[in-house]
């Protein structure tokens, strides 16, 4: 099992051309500390790892250089992820491709609108609205709500839909983590 340590400030050596940043997805104030980092490093990141708070699941490839582990992954993956990184083996950042509908669904999804509400929105019916969500969670091999609003955050980080200004009287007590229930 991974050991994680918040760390507030690091250091890079001078006449470094690559790092890896490895980030607790956990850890209070992660999206506002990952989108810094991002902006701040890009282009002297390899990649950027973010350790995930959950059950286990397989390594998930969010974007070109970012990668979702979980916290139970064993360590002899980790030394493989940094040998890889080493290379520079494009193989290891193939992300997961969404279709458009998958990608709207997922995007209103985590801003609180209900299965209706969305199929209305983006035109198909509810039970595909409703297939939906199974087939994000295969496609990123998650296996809870939590990995999959992690990666949501990191996905959507620049293209955040606004919540409803107000629900349908059938989904007045739904928020966010219950809508993936």
């Amino acid at each position: 099992m991974l050991s994680v340590k918040p760390v507030n400030r690091f250091t890079l050596q001078q006449g470094k051309k690559k790092c890896i940043f490895i980030i607790d997805g956990s850890s209070e104030g992660f999206e506002e500390y990952y989108e810094s980092i991002r902006t701040h490093f890009y282009n002297m990141a390899a990649s950027f790892l973010i350790i995930n708070n959950s059950p286990y699941h397989l390594p998930v490839c969010i974007d070109e250089k970012t990668i979702l582990i979980s916290k139970s992954t064993s360590i002899d993956y980790f030394y493989t992820f940094l040998d890889a990184v080493l290379q520079h083996d494009k193989q290891l950042f193939s992300p997961v491709r969404l279709s458009k509908s998958e990608y709207a669904v997922f995007q209103y999804w985590c801003a609180g609108y209900t299965a209706e509400s969305i199929a209305e929105l983006i035109g198909l019916n509810k039970k595909s609205v409703l297939n939906s969500k199974s087939r994000l969670l295969n496609k990123y091999g998650v296996q809870d709500k939590n990995s999959l609003l992690l990666i949501a955050k990191i996905l959507f980080r620049n293209h955040i839909i606004e919540e409803p200004a107000h629900f349908p009287d059938s989904a007045k007590n739904i928020n966010t983590q219950s809508s993936f229930i």
